[in-house]
């Protein structure tokens, strides 16, 4: 047990002894950068992208051998392409709900396990706005199946049945 006194003092004596030598010369050197005009990030407004640059950076990752043999990194990019592709659907054209519904469907296939209460809506929700009432009545029925007497399925059932008489309404 000796062993251990003797780190412990040792720790506590080096910690006692340091300085922040080591912060003061990081902040020197950024100092000496922001004088000399270098900087060592990009700036806030040249790291801002657009809703359009972002989706075709995932577009470009979704597919790469890197993205697709992490299976948490390639969930993460369809999330957040199909989460676009819903942005863009609403502000833009509708063709992009029909991507996202594509996306949702390629995720039940490559990762079934994965698929969480906030996807299954988000896909149902994709498959109504792409005009695919019954797809989107189906995938809310298999739903309910995993998520009995959820609340947050009723709300997208009032959605569907609204797309739903919209789409009615239109035709006649």
């Amino acid at each position: 047990m000796s062993f251990l006194r003797r780190g412990k003092s040792k720790v506590k004596t080096i910690r006692s002894d340091s300085k922040l030598d080591l912060q003061k010369g990081m902040d020197a050197s950024r100092v000496d950068r922001e004088k000399s005009g270098e900087t060592s990030t990009l700036p806030l407004e040249s790291s801002k992208l657009t809703l359009k640059e972002k989706i075709t950076r995932l577009e470009e990752r979704l597919n790469t051998p890197e993205t697709r043999s992490n299976p948490p990194n390639h969930i993460t990019v369809i999330r957040n392409l199909a989460k676009g592709y819903m942005r863009l659907g609403g502000r833009e054209d509708a063709s992009y709900y029909a991507k996202a519904e594509n996306l949702y469907k390629q995720f039940s296939v490559l990762y079934p396990l994965h698929i969480e209460k906030i996807d299954w809506i988000a896909w149902i929700e994709a498959s109504a706005k792409a005009r695919l009432i019954r797809e989107a009545r189906n995938l809310l029925a298999e739903a309910r199946l995993l998520f009995p007497g959820d609340e947050d399925l009723d709300e997208v059932e009032t959605k569907v049945l609204h797309i739903d008489h919209a789409k009615i309404d239109e035709s006649t």
